[in-house]
């Protein structure tokens, strides 16, 4: 167990003022992939980032003082003359609104905190996947809808549900309903499925997570957004999950129904330590001087507009 600012009578060195990111989740996060040193999809991410502080109403910060961070939790590149290439692995950003004082209202002013760490990729998964349905169901705000808010309770819940049921290698993920019968995503990922018609995804109305994989996996696949109540997916003969770690990771077994083997990824995609992801783009991807041009040049942005979850609903 960890004390911050402990005194000897319980109470805080610093009481009335406290991150409000660990007091009430009032923040968002990111998961990067990087590879060699640099985060792939990375304008995907700060393109949600960014729709995500407008969402929740807090100043945006200065794109340098997001990237110091990434880059001060990555480290810096080794020396390629020494036999070592820059990092591969997984950083997680995290930009809070501050700290505060005690409530839920904000001071008047607040000013975000960020926070950034980085560690290795973890082993590479060695089979398939067989996901049923979770008990536990989406719930949640519909102004929250959309963005990488620090409020994961729900999806917690579900992962603590699944490691009390002992489940084989394989059931590491379970598909999570919006409580009324409609198929959403998994507790950490996107779901695609393949019909006669082609591919489908759940829409992000029905709580689907605002992935930066499926945004581009819809715009390569030509993939279609299809409300996904539980019994359609008999329909399906082909099943993927997708997330930032791995853009593709194959369903043998759907609902407890074995589905047709998929070998190798539908889109062109590159193994990387055995996480699947996109093809690196063409030079360097310029920052936007403005969201709305971050909306209208990146797959997420795109998405977001279609979808109509780029609006501020403050």
């Amino acid at each position: 167990m960890t004390a911050i600012g402990a005194t000897a009578s319980g109470g805080s060195a610093d009481a009335n003022e406290i991150d409000r990111g660990l007091a009430f989740g009032d923040g968002l996060f990111e998961t990067l992939f990087v590879h060699e040193g640099r985060p792939v999809a990375f304008a995907e991410h700060m393109t949600r980032l960014r729709v995500g502080l407008q969402r929740l109403g807090l100043p945006e910060p200065s794109f340098d003082s997001i990237r110091a961070a990434i880059d001060g939790a990555i480290g810096e590149t080794p020396d390629p003359a020494a036999g070592e290439g820059a990092p591969t692995g997984i950083c997680k950003l995290i930009v809070t609104a501050g700290t505060g004082p005690r409530g839920y209202r904000r001071p008047r002013e607040p000013v975000p905190r960020i926070l950034a760490r980085f560690g290795p990729l973890p082993p590479a998964p060695a089979v398939a996947l067989s996901v049923d349905l979770s008990p536990v169901p989406v719930v949640g705000s519909a102004r929250l809808r959309g963005i990488k808010h620090l409020n994961r309770l729900v999806q917690v819940m579900a992962q603590e549900v699944m490691a009390q049921e002992a489940l084989p290698a394989g059931r590491v993920e379970a598909l999570m309903t919006d409580g009324e019968g409609r198929v959403v995503s998994g507790t950490m990922s996107n779901l695609f499925w393949r019909e006669r018609d082609g591919w489908h995804t759940p829409p992000l109305v029905d709580g689907a997570i605002a992935g930066t994989r499926r945004a581009w996996l819809i715009e390569t696949l030509d993939a279609r957004v299809t409300p996904c109540g539980i019994g359609r997916l008999a329909l399906a003969d082909s099943a993927f999950l997708a997330n930032a770690l791995s853009a593709w990771r194959p369903i043998e077994r759907l609902l407890g129904r074995p589905l047709a083997e998929m070998d190798r990824p539908p889109v062109p995609l590159r193994s990387i330590g055995g996480f699947w992801q996109p093809p690196a783009p063409e030079g360097s991807v310029p920052w936007p001087a403005s969201l709305a041009t971050a909306l209208g040049t990146t797959c997420w942005g795109r998405m977001a507009q279609r979808e109509g979850i780029d609006r501020c609903w403050m």
